[in-house]
């Protein structure tokens, strides 16, 4: 079953009516629980997938429970390591397969959701260890990580945030104006999937098809393929996000009519004045944990050990952090190449920020951020070089050089 198909909407609604009429928590929560492992069995392809789903949640809960009970810091790291590997194993990385032996990818489980699973599960897993985590009750931490709503693509929502919820799920919205609005985002969330994002797509596919085959471009001059280059660029990016601005909508309103509250996750980043501040504002959840949970720990131990080289290190930790971002989306060697554009971007914005602090000063730099007209070039700026990495994450690396090959090199 996909988001955004006419069997997802129906289910919502039914389930969203049995809920004003449930008797009790338990029951509730039993009916939710039940609804996210069938709407996961949707897109689990057997039996092999199932068994590392289940491994995954009763590793990260023993790990977990262990941690919390003992946190010590290697047994945090060693624990993190293992998770990483398997979840490298399993996601069958291009780079890993030149460096691990072949029989270790033999045996493919292909299934959505393991990206996400990583992150909750590291986050419960170092906050545990932290003492952040309260109360971890396996029943809780279950429907966490099968959160139905959260399984395919996130938002990344944290544990302590989802249990304030789950723990008394019953519906949030008390007056029929909320819900109508609920129900409204839906639509809105539907009409954004199916209609605006699956024109873009449509523009891109086509002229994409015509850019990368050389013979469809023989005769053509620069102005035709630039006018096609540029419905590649920007046609995809828009697509991108009004898909997963979509998806997001639908998940977040549906959720809030059975009682859970979801992390809004998009907050009009094309309108961002650099790459810092546009993963503050796309993809919101995963920006804020990968600064949590690797920019921040990384810069505080190197700035620990070398505390004169603060911003260099700030610049590198940036760099590294996204970077890593960039190739978590995928296995292959275009999100290698998203991943060094992401963190060259926003590395090349902190290294910028550092050097005008230290020639113009804080009072300096605030004006500099209030002119109008650098606001306006600088968030060209960054939308174009936003387009530029979502340019590689679209197809085959080839099929990306052939696009660029034939639209700048090509000679008619």
């Amino acid at each position: 079953m996909q988001i955004c198909s006419i069997e997802w909407v129906v289910c919502i609604l039914v389930l969203s009516a049995l809920f004003f009429v449930a008797p009790g928590l338990r029951f509730r929560q039993f009916i939710f629980c039940a609804c996210s492992l069938g709407f996961i069995s949707t897109l689990m392809p057997g039996a092999a997938a199932w068994t590392a789903l289940g491994a995954f949640v009763g590793f990260g809960y023993a790990a977990a429970m262990t941690l919390r009970r003992f946190p010590r810091r290697a047994l945090l790291a060693g624990y993190l390591a293992v998770l990483l590997a398997a979840f490298l194993i399993l996601k069958q990385y291009s780079l890993i397969k030149l460096i691990l032996p072949s029989i270790l990818f033999e045996r493919v489980i292909a299934t959505v959701g393991w990206s996400y699973i990583l992150f909750r599960q590291i986050q419960v897993a170092v906050d545990a260890a932290q003492g952040q985590v309260e109360a971890l009750d396996f029943w809780s931490y279950l429907n966490y990580q099968c959160n139905g709503f959260c399984f395919v693509a996130g938002p990344i929502q944290r544990y302590q945030e989802f249990c304030q919820y789950w723990r008394r799920l019953s519906p949030i919205l008390a007056d029929s104006e909320s819900i109508l609005k609920a129900y409204l985002r839906i639509f809105i969330g539907a009409i954004k999937i199916s209609f605006v994002a699956g024109w873009f797509f449509t523009c891109f596919k086509a002229s994409s098809g015509v850019l990368a085959d050389s013979t469809q471009v023989a005769n053509a001059s620069l102005l035709p393929r630039l006018r096609l280059f540029c419905e590649v660029f920007y046609s995809f990016p828009l697509y991108v996000y009004f898909n997963f601005s979509g998806y997001c909508d639908m998940v977040i309103a549906a959720a809030s009519l059975l009682g859970l509250k979801i992390p809004e996750n998009f907050d009009r980043p094309y309108l961002s004045r650099n790459m810092i501040e546009f993963w503050t504002r796309w993809h919101r959840t995963l920006g804020f944990w990968i600064r949590d949970y690797i920019f921040t720990p990384m810069y505080k131990a190197l700035v620990g050990s070398w505390p004169a080289k603060a911003a260099i290190l700030g610049t590198f930790c940036y760099f590294a952090a996204f970077f890593l971002a960039g190739i978590w989306h995928g296995s292959t060697w275009p999100y290698v190449v998203y991943g060094l554009l992401n963190g060259l971007g926003l590395a090349a914005a902190k290294f910028w920020e550092t050097q005008l602090v230290s020639r113009i000063g804080r009072s300096g730099l605030r004006s500099y951020l209030q002119d109008r007209r650098i606001r306006v070039a600088a968030t060209v700026a960054t939308l174009n070089f936003a387009c530029l990495t979502m340019f590689f994450f679209a197809s085959d690396l080839d099929r990306e050089l052939a696009i660029l090959k034939n639209t700048f090199i090509h000679r008619a």
